[in-house]
C-alpha cells in the first residue's frame, strides 16, 4: 500500500512540476513566491498592501489589527517551529531532486514548511478579512504550487504542509477566540 502511496506521489508530482513551461518567466515566478526559505516577505507585502487598502477606510490601528498581528505572528512561527523541527525530523523524507536542485533546502521534505506557512498565513488572514479570502487563497497556493514547480517538495508534501498549516491556525483561532469569550 505505501508503494502504491508513493508510486501515486510521485507520478503526481512529476504532472504538476511539468503542467507550466520551465522557462525564465515562471522560474522568475515561481522563485518569487518560494525566495529561498523565506516566503515571509511575501505575507509581509500581503498584509502591507492589504493595510494599505483598510488604512483609506479606517485610519489609524485598531484592537482588530493589534489582535491580527498577534495571531498572525503566533500563528505563523508555531507553524513554522512544528513543521520544521519535529514534524521533518520525524518523518526524514529526502527532497525529490535533491542532488541537482540548488534551490532547494537540504533538510527534509515532508510536510512543506512554505505549504504549511502559507495555508497558516491565509487561514489567519482570511478569518480577518473574509471579502479577500481568495486573494490570500491564491497567494497560499502559488507559494505551495512554487515548491513542486521548483523540484523542491513531492505533492504530498505540501497537501500534508497546508492542512497541517490550516489545522495549527484554526487551533490558535480558537484558543484567541474562546480567551476572548470568557474574559468578557
Amino acid at each position: 500500500m505505501l508503494e502504491k502511496l508513493i508510486y501515486f506521489d510521485i507520478v503526481i508530482t512529476n504532472f504538476l512540476k511539468n503542467f507550466l513551461p520551465h522557462n525564465f518567466f515562471f522560474d522568475l515566478f515561481f522563485s518569487f513566491f518560494s525566495l529561498k526559505g523565506n516566503a515571509i516577505f511575501v505575507w509581509i507585502l500581503v498584509i502591507i498592501i492589504a493595510l494599505f487598502l483598510e488604512e483609506k477606510k479606517h485610519p489609524g490601528i485598531s484592537k482588530n489589527d493589534k489582535k491580527f498581528i498577534i495571531v498572525f505572528t503566533l500563528s505563523f512561527l508555531t507553524t513554522a517551529f512544528l513543521v520544521n523541527y519535529p514534524l521533518k525530523n520525524f518523518f526524514h523524507r529526502p527532497r525529490p531532486n535533491q542532488l541537482i536542485s540548488t534551490t532547494c533546502p537540504t533538510d527534509f521534505s515532508f510536510p512543506s514548511g512554505h505549504a504549511a506557512t502559507a495555508f497558516a498565513a491565509a487561514t489567519v488572514l482570511t478569518f480577518f478579512d473574509k471579502k479577500r479570502r481568495f486573494f490570500y487563497s491564491t497567494i497560499a497556493f502559488l507559494i505551495a504550487y512554487s515548491r513542486i514547480y521548483l523540484g523542491c517538495h513531492y505533492f504530498l508534501d505540501v497537501l500534508a504542509g497546508g492542512v497541517v498549516g490550516i489545522i495549527i491556525s484554526k487551533i490558535i483561532l480558537s484558543i484567541i477566540t474562546n480567551l476572548k469569550k470568557s474574559s468578557s
